[in-house]
């Protein structure tokens, strides 16, 4: 249940080496309790580096997450591979280690392309039967390493929609023994409002996909204004849409663990932990809005503003139960960049998960 909410002020403080939140005051919000749903984990590389490695194998991780998505098979020269220095005996050690802890693993494919770009060399790829049916065999080679495999396609054109819809229809004949999943634009109208998003129709792919992630990740990433990295109301609205056109598609909406830092120089992603140790080395407050997320502001030396957008474990648990309002719970949580978030993220979640 969401009580009183308020805007509160926090201050931060080092703990036993690590950052935490102190003398945040009169909680704004108390959750009892959030709605249980499937949740994957999505990890940038084919290793598990130390941070990942210690959310990941931790018992309050495991007992929120199932799966989790390597993004490692890279698109080069009509082939995807593991991005070096990992290769086919680096990718199944890792595999073997997650099905150790009780995961489900897939494997994503991605040409590693900014969205930002366009067009990208995917476009003009999948227009080639040929050039086709050789980044086909290198997936459906690859797919025996894990559990499934995972598309992440970047910003494509209108006009590629066919040749796309063919290429999932090949795959999905193709890979047998593994899954066939998607990330997806979160689009939430026709046309899309998202760049790409009517490359990909979701009520053509329902057949042929075990799954679509829809990306609803940096929603104030374009705008050139500072904001949230995603929003209950935004998610809300892409998965409403979503099972509209594609009732029969098992889905789960993305969940942003890192924040967002707008500087003199543009936007990039920051952990919680750079987050609250940015503020306190400046000796900064953090605001927390009235939706949960932090966020505060400093001038640099130069006089340009710097602004810093993040989430920890108590907004995590409140952006989840506006969500459980309208959002039923068999669509899962995709958790975007694991290693980065509040350490207290998997405990809470554990014991408010109903």
């Amino acid at each position: 249940m969401v009580k009183h909410p308020l805007l509160t002020l926090c201050r931060t403080a080092l703990l036993s080496a690590s950052v935490a939140l102190l003398g945040c005051g009169t909680s704004t919000v108390t959750v009892d309790s959030v709605k249980h749903r499937a949740g994957t984990a999505v990890v940038e590389s084919c290793e598990l580096d130390s941070l990942t490695r210690l959310s990941l194998l931790s018992d309050d991780a495991r007992a929120v997450i199932s799966d989790v998505v390597l993004i490692c098979l890279y698109v080069r020269d009509d082939v995807a591979t593991a991005l070096a220095p990992a290769d086919v005996s680096s990718v199944g050690q890792t595999v073997s280690e997650l099905h150790k802890f009780g995961y489900r693993v897939q494997l994503g494919v991605t040409t590693g392309e900014p969205f930002s770009q366009t067009p990208s060399k995917l476009d003009a790829l999948l227009q080639s039967t040929t050039r086709r049916a050789t980044l086909t065999a290198s997936i459906v080679s690859q797919a025996p390493l894990a559990d499934g495999i995972v598309l992440i396609p970047p910003t494509l054109a209108q006009t590629t929609e066919p040749a796309f819809r063919t290429w999932i229809g090949e795959l999905s004949q193709s890979i047998t023994s593994s899954k066939l999943s998607l990330f997806a634009p979160p689009s939430s109208q026709s046309p899309s409002d998202i760049p790409g998003g009517d490359a990909i129709n979701l009520s053509a792919l329902q057949s042929k996909l075990a799954r679509v992630s829809l990306m609803t990740l940096d929603e104030s990433c374009c705008d050139g204004m500072a904001g949230p990295t995603t929003s209950a109301s935004w998610i809300s609205s892409v998965v409403s849409y979503a099972e509209q056109t594609s009732p029969t598609l098992p889905m789960q909406f993305a969940v942003p663990l890192y924040g967002t830092y707008f500087g003199p120089q543009g936007q990039r992603q920051l952990s919680y932990l750079e987050a609250v140790g940015l503020a306190g080395d400046r000796n900064i407050e953090i605001l927390r809005s009235e939706t949960g997320a932090l966020h505060y502001s400093y001038q640099e030396p130069s006089g340009a503003r710097t602004e810093v957008y993040f989430d920890d474990a108590h907004s995590t648990v409140q952006l989840l139960s506006q969500i459980d309002e309208s959002v039923l719970p068999s669509v899962g949580i995709l958790y975007y960049g694991v290693g980065g978030e509040d350490p207290a993220l998997w405990s809470t979640l554990r014991e408010k998960m109903k």
